[in-house]
């Protein structure tokens, strides 16, 4: 469980390898934590931590974490088509730390590539857009900038998600190279995330 959190998402034979396990062994304990729902395994053969666990660890107050993934599918997946950039949800746990709970990659060749695998992995947050968004440090423009804590040569933008009572619960991300990412396209990808980011609270607040 700890290299997933700490690592993933990882395949199976990652997980063995590292923890020294036999494959057989690591593969029974991993459906075990599956079926539990601690975590979850992706498409390609990857585990992440799942939903289970990612509401063990987030802050009390706010929506529940499978609201959160559920909604956000088709939001964030408009969102990366209207930008061409990789979008992110992450939502805050203990001890400053947060969990991106889902992440849509830009269809284009050069990307936030470090961030690229980070669905269901939980990080420190300090020094990062979520910590600004969620700390309320947001300008007048209704999205917060700043190079990426993983990689400075790339640019995040963030904007709050909203509980119905107006609680910051989460935060919606567009990341893209910091050369792609002109004055001009910040302000019209900083709009879309921010349409983006009151769509999904409004249908927080129908659930």
């Amino acid at each position: 469980m700890t290299l997933v959190v700490d690592s993933g998402p990882l395949t199976l034979s990652d997980i063995a390898r590292t923890s020294g396990l036999p494959t057989s062994t690591t593969m029974r304990m991993l459906r075990a934590l599956e079926t539990w729902g601690y975590v979850f395994r992706s498409a390609d053969g990857r585990y992440a931590t799942g939903s289970r666990f990612v509401q063990s660890r987030v802050a009390g107050g706010g929506a529940r974490p499978e609201d959160l993934i559920d909604l956000s599918a088709s939001v964030m997946r408009r969102l990366t088509e209207e930008t061409s950039e990789s979008t992110y949800l992450a939502v805050p746990g203990p001890a400053n730390t947060c969990t991106f709970l889902r992440e849509v990659q830009s269809p284009l060749p050069i990307r936030h590539v470090r961030f690229d695998g980070w669905e269901g992995r939980t990080v420190p947050m300090a020094g990062s857009v979520v910590e600004e968004v969620l700390l309320g440090r947001i300008p007048e423009s209704g999205f917060v900038m700043s190079a990426a804590v993983a990689d400075p040569d790339s640019i995040v933008l963030g904007a709050p998600i909203h509980s119905a009572e107006g609680a910051r619960i989460a935060v919606l991300e567009v990341t893209g190279p910091r050369f792609r990412m002109p004055a001009e396209v910040v302000s019209a990808h900083g709009e879309a995330l921010k349409s983006a980011a009151a769509e999904l609270s409004n249908l927080l607040a129908e659930t």
